[in-house]
């Protein structure tokens, strides 16, 4: 691990509040941010405890910052900060730079330059946003879902002060944004992966991401969680939300958080009590 790396790591674990003391005093609030090309994005925004990190978090396509509703009130309680914000074409960001309308039913899913890899320009207004509000790197983890993990992982990439990424549902390619080469120039940070077993080929994908990530990374940076059913948003039940606010705050305890016991146990899907996502079965790869 990397000096940098250790003091952001030695800075999330010394973050100690009760739940009261961490939850008074801040309020939600409506932001907008400004990507680098002019898009302005519908967020909202907690500020932190002091000493504590925020936590950007970054949907999945077809979808808006409202599938992290179930995250917001436990990151309060822990303490964190927040900014969820809507993506370019998605919820309320819909006014283009040059004042017309769109959402995302009119992106090329195809293309290295296409709208879905300028999204990355989106989680820089993010951490732009962060910067100017005196949240540093190093007190910010990414968190993103399906598209939203591919594009954390991008980011941190770029930016080796970032502390922590959490990737739920992470694939080797969404509409041409990809994943394997900016794992591979992620470094040694921490690093968790949250994953279903139901779909056969998104579980081929995660192993081998995950195969990637302790390589690269190196194994003790990186923690799963495994469910027997979900893909995204369909992952997140208030166990996991809990088990990766704990990694948060401690990320180099475990090694691996938790396996589902339902997962463990090789139960049907339908075992475990999950929120399905909607319309994502054949959507991760654009379709």
């Amino acid at each position: 691990m990397s000096r940098r790396a250790s003091l952001a790591l030695l800075a999330l674990c010394a973050f100690a509040l009760s739940p009261r003391a961490a939850a008074q005093g801040r309020e939600e609030e409506r932001v907008t941010l400004t990507s680098p090309d002019g898009w302005n994005l519908s967020a909202r925004w907690l500020p932190a405890a002091e000493g504590a990190p925020t936590v950007v978090l970054i949907h999945t396509q077809k979808s808006d910052q409202r599938e992290w509703d179930p995250w917001l009130k436990p990151l309060k309680r822990y303490g964190f900060g927040y900014l969820a914000f809507d993506l370019r074409g998605h919820g309320n960001s819909f006014v283009t730079p040059d004042g017309s309308t769109t959402t995302w039913r009119a992106f090329s899913v195809s293309g290295s330059d296409n709208e879905y890899n300028k999204m990355a320009r989106d989680v820089e207004a993010a951490l732009a946003f962060l910067s100017t509000n005196s949240v540093s790197g190093e007190a910010t983890v990414l968190a993103g879902s399906v598209l939203g993990a591919n594009l954390a992982i991008k980011t941190a990439a770029v930016h080796p002060e970032i502390a922590a990424v959490v990737a739920v549902s992470p694939v080797l390619n969404v509409n041409d944004v990809l994943s394997v080469n900016p794992l591979r120039a992620y470094g040694r940070r921490p690093l968790l992966l949250v994953a279903g077993v139901d779909r056969a080929k998104q579980y081929k994908e995660f192993q081998l991401l995950n195969d990637i990530a302790k390589r690269a990374c190196g194994a003790e940076n990186v923690a799963v969680i495994v469910e027997a059913r979900g893909f995204g948003p369909g992952l997140v039940n208030k166990y996991n939300v809990r088990r990766g606010l704990d990694w948060i705050k401690n990320p180099r305890l475990p090694e691996v958080v938790a396996y589902s016991t339902a997962a463990i146990a090789g139960l049907a899907p339908g075992a475990t009590e999950q929120a399905e996502s909607q319309d994502l079965e054949q959507t991760y790869s654009g379709e």
